[in-house]
């Protein structure tokens, strides 16, 4: 009964699955670390950092931490570059209330916005940084192009997001493990449905070349994708044309 919920999860609305992902989040603010823990073997931690292997910001730059969750990747941004500005950018309350009380020793702003509806003026950022959210807004293709308007010309846009695994033996066990996630989330989370959806979201979610397109129209250049653990996540990374 749970799988069936989810399984028409790409043909749905935008408005529909809008909805079920603030449910899904209001579910799991207290759970999230330990959710990113289950999906992804605890490796999430590690990939996170490699996201600023790829940016080399000036004093003067500022950072969103797009769809921030919890705080991960802000509470990174501020230990690396202590002197930039990070505004942290979330569509649920409750997530960014957690990140508050995680963060509260941080210099960092928070703005609850839906990434399809910025509320920031044309240009305004260097550098956006977006881990395992994209393939939860309602509309990818509008959160893209709406990146790509607010970031100042030449400036930086790294997402990391779950992936097509490109090795056999590695997408058989994923699969595998796939099918018991739903229970492991009802054991640690007290939450089985709210982590069905995260895996049925993983496995609707565009691939690798898929992705890239979809940053070519959305406006972005200099398009580069690096795969983490055979493809299981990859880190694409666009710069807004100049």
């Amino acid at each position: 009964m749970i799988k069936n919920k989810f399984k028409n999860l790409k043909s749905i609305s935008s408005n529909t699955k809008g909805r079920l992902v603030k449910k899904v989040f209001n579910d799991v603010s207290k759970n999230y670390d330990k959710m990113n823990d289950i999906l992804s073997f605890g490796l999430h931690r590690v990939w996170k950092k490699l996201i600023f292997d790829f940016i080399k910001p000036h004093e003067n730059e500022n950072f969103m931490d797009l769809a921030g969750g919890s705080g991960d990747i802000s509470k990174m941004i501020k230990l690396k570059f202590p002197k930039n500005k990070c505004i942290l950018v979330d569509s649920n309350v409750k997530m960014i209330n957690e990140a508050k009380i995680k963060l509260k020793e941080y210099d960092i702003d928070y703005v609850c916005a839906e990434a399809e509806f910025l509320p920031f003026k044309q240009d305004n950022f260097n550098n956006i940084l977006l881990a395992f959210g994209l393939r939860n807004f309602s509309c990818i293709d509008k959160s893209l192009k709406e990146i790509n308007r607010v970031l100042k010309k030449r400036g930086r846009f790294v997402c990391l997001e779950f992936s097509e695994i490109n090795r056999r033996s590695l997408k058989k066990i994923f699969n595998l493990y796939s099918s018991i996630v739903p229970s492991l989330g009802l054991v640690f989370a007290k939450n089985m449905s709210a982590y069905s959806y995260l895996i049925e979201s993983i496995k609707i979610f565009p691939n690798q070349m898929e992705l890239t397109k979809k940053l070519k129209d959305a406006g972005f250049k200099n398009i580069d994708c690096y795969d983490l653990f055979d493809g299981l996540a990859s880190i694409h990374i666009g710069e807004k044309k100049g």
